[in-house]
C-alpha cells in the first residue's frame, strides 16, 4: 500500500487534533516531515535492522530494554537533542517497541516544555499503550512507569 492512499484518521482534542495512520509505510513520514526538524529516537535493534532507513535523518539511538527506560537515559536523550539545536518546531520521532514509545513522549512532553512528536510503534504494546494509549513514562528503580 502506497502512502498516497493512506487517510488519517483524526480524533479531536480540546485544543489539539491527533491523527492515526494505519498501515502506512516509512514513505509517509518523508512525505509529512522535514528532514531538518525531524529526530528519530530508536533503539540499537531497530537501527541495527533498519540503519539505511534512518540514513539522512537526524536520529538518537538508545540502549534497548526496560532497564534502559529510566532518567538517565532522558537525560542523555536530552543532551542530544540540545547538541542537535532541537527547538520548539522540531518533530520528535519514536520508532520501536514500548520502551522507545514511552521515552520518545515523556521526553517530548518536557523538552521545551513540549514539542511536537510521533509514534511508529513496533509492538502490539508499543500501539496499544505508548502509542495510540498516551500513556508514557520512566521507570525510577524497581517501581515501572512511576514517573508520568
Amino acid at each position: 500500500m502506497t502512502s498516497d492512499a493512506v487517510v488519517p484518521q483524526r480524533y479531536p482534542f480540546p485544543g489539539k487534533q491527533v491523527d492515526v495512520f494505519f498501515n502506512a509505510d516509512f514513505s509517509l513520514l518523508q512525505e509529512k516531515l522535514s528532514r531538518e526538524k525531524t529526530i528519530f529516537i530508536t533503539d540499537e535493534n531497530v537501527f541495527a535492522a533498519h540503519a539505511d532507513t534512518f540514513s539522512g535523518w537526524r536520529h538518537i539511538v538508545i540502549k534497548a530494554g526496560e532497564a534502559f527506560k529510566n532518567q538517565q537515559a532522558v537525560d542523555s536523550i536530552i543532551e542530544q537533542l540540545i547538541a542537535l539545536h532541537a527547538d520548539r518546531q522540531s518533530y520528535i520521532v519514536g520508532v520501536g517497541g514500548g520502551v522507545v514509545t514511552d521515552i520518545t513522549g515523556y521526553v517530548a512532553s518536557i523538552y521545551m516544555r513540549g514539542v511536537r512528536f510521533a509514534f511508529v510503534p513496533t509492538s502490539v504494546l508499543a500501539m496499544v499503550d505508548a502509542s495510540i494509549g498516551g500513556k508514557n513514562g520512566i521507570d525510577v528503580g524497581v517501581y515501572k512507569n512511576l514517573v508520568e
